[in-house]
């Protein structure tokens, strides 16, 4: 049989198994940390790979970079680009590099071969100096007060940009070390230091020169058993040491400086007083370096022939213990305040100071020796052990067995409000009442519990308590006596409860850390793949021990960051707090760690290289592409060069929300034309989140037909439109509703006329009934008179069934005789055999023609021609006036317009106004008469 406890002391039946397990856990161990930091241990490979190493340095942006034989290699944590003469990306025209300084975001280059170059680490490229030196081998060069100081073979030559001169300052001095500050420039050599004063190079010290940097306002110089400080006023300081030092370096953030022995020695000095400083940096490998350098995260890198060496601070130390036990996982608590240990297997142990006597375990059992829980409850210790429960009696200082649950197998004891929570591994929870010293509740599977594996519990101050089994969550209510699971994301096992900023947290052995509110709904998931183990609340943090790595989390916003240099230990589940110190138990010992503050580092997020569509540039530049085709990918990187977790990258576009970027490489395509701002950020090595934040924006151009420029003639074309036929509608409106007033007193003037014949029928069949004959006659005629004056004055508008021949005359005679208007005509003879609807729209066209002109204007003269002509049927109508301009008009017409183009539409004519220069017009419509036939 075979159980799992939350300490993964998982197998009790024979010892081979126990083994077997120890080794898999070891495993699994090695490979999560090997690839939680494969990225970085790619990285540190690569840069020991690089052989004879000259100089190291870090630029504005956060980037290192490296001159060796092999090139400029530029560094940023995650990718290496290294120039050379064999690199066809990245081309220099040269290789080997003897010396490197920073000038603004340019690099001074001294080849080997080549003379000196700037280099500039924006876009890669290098321009040659034109420096009239014989010798192209150069070994330093600085930029000092607007001129270039360089080191040839022995020769020391400074160099006018200005001016383009170059001159010889000192012809026999072989130089080792060539630096400067803002006012004062230095040389040292075998022979001693100098100062470079009035174009002369004085000496200032005459011992030889091991190691030389620059200060602010001074520059130390190490010799043999001395390390001096001479300021740029001329005051000399200095103290012995009795080391071989050959590396120095001024700290990045300040005044104090480091050495490293040959013996790997590290010591950190005051740049003022040159008093000794405490670090937190240990050793380094015994070997001789030729040059050291301090880089903005606090990182010390040892370079030497041997390759790179970095060194980071560490806040924490480590306690070894280990028993003669097939596993050392033990647990760790406090007790008469002190940190005492309950191995798994040698019983209790003492820790930093005794607290036990030697012969403490000889009362436990064999099993009752494997301890997986203690705690103090009322200066008593209480046991949680393979064999059942036990205490400590700190009064009588002896060991016994309470019979309370017998001889099951404790994993885990909680105590709150004076009630004892007692979690085993195959019989469920049990809830002891330390004040009558009994069971007063036995939650078990018939209760509703998913498990008897009981790994955590966590009572609430709302009496809620909740239960951790195997890999379930069960929430139970006391006084409902009501217990429900939870349906949570995690396959592995729930290893511990912490409860803070009213959530409740539970870590878990490979599904990270799960968040609740107090009613178990699920608020988030941590850390999602990554094996927790025990966590603890100290003021309102929570720290959580992981497999591998310590970590801190914040309640209110969720950031998981893991403690530096703590990710080689794989944790196994207790912690504690004592003297402000972190004490947490691993399989080899003890980690402590100093709470005190830290400052965080907030690296430099930058996008180190943009390609498109294949083509590579160094930086983030304003992307320009000429379709969303085109591939885009950006290089990230978070400047921190400290060893921990994997950094993490996410971008947002144009303020949306953010999301995740799986590696340091982000990829775009297919982006609509328009503008797009990309916004990124990154977490540091202990993976908090930097506040720095990446830019950069990406411009995809429109089509030809949808430029900025088009698109402002669109809008304005289509205002222009809108306008236009706003106004083309309104006098259209207008043109209608005169019609619409001209068929109103039309229709009224025939409704009157009923009106008329109607009073007058009803008077007549009144005075019949009076037979009143005599008035009825009157009336009678009356309405005939009425019927007789409106047919008289009606207008001939229409054909009545007559011919052309008839109707056209009789049109002219009306016109005459009505309107003092002449009418001449001519008629073609075979107008009148062609169909009656077409000769009865015919007239209808020259009646509505001819009134629309007489009132219109003041036209005396018409003529009018009528024939056929080659299957066509001519209309033609002059006169002396512009009469017919208004037939013209689509918009503002009245009904006689509307009629004439209603006809012509009807039988497909085509209508054409023409005005004479004598003041005349002419009206012309032609009929097809192929179509109608």
């Amino acid at each position: 049989m075979t159980m799992t406890t939350k300490h993964h002391k998982v197998s009790f039946s024979i010892f081979s198994a126990k083994v077997f397990q120890a080794k898999c856990y070891s495993l699994i161990a090695l490979s999560l940390l090997i690839f939680s930091f494969a990225s970085h241990a790619d990285n540190i490979a690569s840069i020991n790979t690089l052989s004879n190493v000259t100089k190291m340095l870090q630029d504005k942006h956060g980037f290192i970079w490296l001159s060796s034989q092999q090139g400029l290699t530029r560094l940023d944590g995650s990718n290496n680009i290294t120039f050379s003469l064999n690199n066809q990306e990245w081309p220099l025209p040269y290789s080997w590099i003897n010396d490197i300084s920073l000038i603004d975001d340019k690099l001074l280059i001294a080849s080997e071969r080549d003379g000196l170059w700037l280099f500039d680490t924006n876009n890669g490229v290098a321009k040659k100096l034109a420096v009239d030196i014989p010798r192209q081998s150069h070994y330093h060069s600085v930029w000092f007060k607007d001129q270039y100081y360089i080191n040839a073979p022995n020769k020391l030559y400074r160099f006018n940009p200005s001016t383009k001169t170059t001159q010889l300052l000192d012809d026999n001095i072989a130089i080792k070390h060539l630096v400067h500050n803002k006012e004062q420039l230095y040389v040292a050599n075998s022979d001693g230091l100098y100062q470079l004063q009035d174009d002369q190079l004085q000496q200032i010290l005459s011992e030889p020169i091991t190691a030389l940097t620059a200060l602010s306002d001074a520059v130390i110089a190490i010799t043999a058993n001395k390390i001096y400080r001479l300021s740029n006023e001329g005051d000399i300081s200095s103290i012995k040491h009795n080391e071989k030092l050959y590396a120095l370096t001024k700290a990045f953030a300040s005044d104090n400086f480091f050495t490293v022995s040959n013996a790997g020695k590290i010591s950190k000095y005051n740049g003022t007083s040159l008093l000794p400083l405490s670090h937190n940096y240990g050793s380094s490998t015994p070997v001789r370096l030729t040059s050291l350098f301090h880089d903005a995260s606090g990182g010390l890198w040892l370079i030497s022939s041997h390759g790179v060496e970095q060194l980071n601070e560490t806040y924490v130390t480590n306690h070894k213990v280990i028993f003669d036990i097939p596993i050392n996982a033990n647990e760790i608590t406090l007790f008469d305040n002190e940190i005492i240990i309950g191995s798994y297997g040698a019983g209790l142990q003492n820790f930093l100071k005794p607290v036990f006597k030697q012969d403490i375990n000889s009362a436990f059992t064999k099993n009752g020796l494997k301890i997986f829980d203690l705690l103090e409850i009322n200066k008593d210790l209480y046991i949680a052990s393979y064999d059942g429960l036990w205490r400590y009696d700190n009064s009588t200082k002896q060991v016994e067995k309470l019979d309370v649950v017998a001889d099951k197998l404790i994993l885990k004891l909680e105590h709150k409000n004076n009630l004892l929570y007692i979690a085993t591994n195959y019989y469920g929870l049990y809830i002891y009442d330390l004040s009558a010293n009994k069971i007063i509740k036995h939650l078990d599977i018939i209760d509703g519990l998913p498990s008897t594996e009981i790994i955590d519990v966590l009572p609430l101050d709302s009496g809620k308590l909740w239960i951790a089994s195997s890999n379930n969550i069960s929430i139970y209510q006391p006084t409902l006596n009501k217990l429900i699971t939870l349906t949570t994301p995690n396959k592995s096992k729930v290893i511990s409860f912490v409860y803070a900023d009213n959530k409740i947290f539970a870590s878990t052995l490979g599904d990270g850390i799960l968040v609740f509110n107090q009613q178990g709904g699920l608020l988030a998931q941590l850390s999602k793949g990554h094996s927790f183990t025990e966590m603890l609340l100290i003021n309102d943090t929570i720290w959580a021990s992981g497999k591998p790595g310590l970590y801190r989390i914040s309640p209110k916003n969720y950031q998981v960051t893991m403690i530096e240099n703590s990710q080689q230990y794989s944790f196994v589940s207790s912690m504690l707090v004592k003297d402000d110190t972190l004490y947490a138990i691993h399989y080899s010992g003890v980690l402590a760690l100093n709470l005190s503050a830290k400052k965080q580092f907030n690296p430099n997020v930058i996008i180190s290289k943009t390609t498109i569509s294949g083509k590579a540039y160094l930086l983030n530049k304003t992307i320009e592409i000429a379709s969303g085709n085109d591939v885009i990918t950006l290089d990230l990187a978070s400047l921190d060069y400290r060893p921990g977790l994997a950094k993490e990258y996410q971008y947002r576009i144009n303020n949306n929300q953010w999301q995740k970027i799986n590696n340091n490489q982000l990829t775009l395509t297919g982006l609509a034309s328009g503008r797009y701002n990309i916004e990124i950020m990154a977490t540091n090595s202990l993976g908090q989140w930097s506040d720095i934040i990446a830019y950069t924006e990406i411009d995809v151009a429109y089509p030809w037909y949808w430029t900025i420029e088009l698109r402002i003639f669109y809008a304005v074309l289509v205002l222009f439109i809108v306008l236009l036929t706003s106004w083309l509608l309104f006098l259209r409106t207008k043109s209608i509703k005169h019609i619409h007033t001209l068929l109103k007193d039309d229709m009224r003037n025939y409704g009157r006329l009923m009106n008329t014949l109607q009073r007058n029928l009803q008077l007549t069949a009144t005075s019949l009934a009076n037979n009143d004959v005599e008035q009825g006659k009157q009336l009678i005629e009356k309405s005939i008179l009425v019927l007789k004056d409106n047919i008289n004055s009606q207008e001939p508008d229409n054909l009545a069934g007559k011919t052309l021949a008839l109707a056209i005359p009789f049109l002219a005679d009306y016109v005459q005789s009505k309107y003092e208007v002449k009418l001449h005509f001519t008629l073609d003879d075979k107008v009148d055999k062609l169909k009656y609807e077409l000769r009865a729209d015919i007239y209808k066209v020259i009646f509505e023609a001819i009134m629309s002109a007489i009132f219109k204007s003041e036209a005396q003269n018409f003529s009018l021609s009528l024939k056929e002509v080659k299957q066509k049927l001519w209309l033609t109508v002059n006169s002396d006036k512009n009469s017919f301009s208004q037939l013209n008009s689509k918009i503002n017409f009245d009904l006689a317009s509307y009629t004439i183009r209603q006809i012509t539409t009807k039988h497909q004519a085509s209508l054409n106004i023409f005005a004479n220069d004598d003041g005349s017009s002419q009206l012309v419509i032609s009929v097809p008469l192929m179509a109608l036939n």
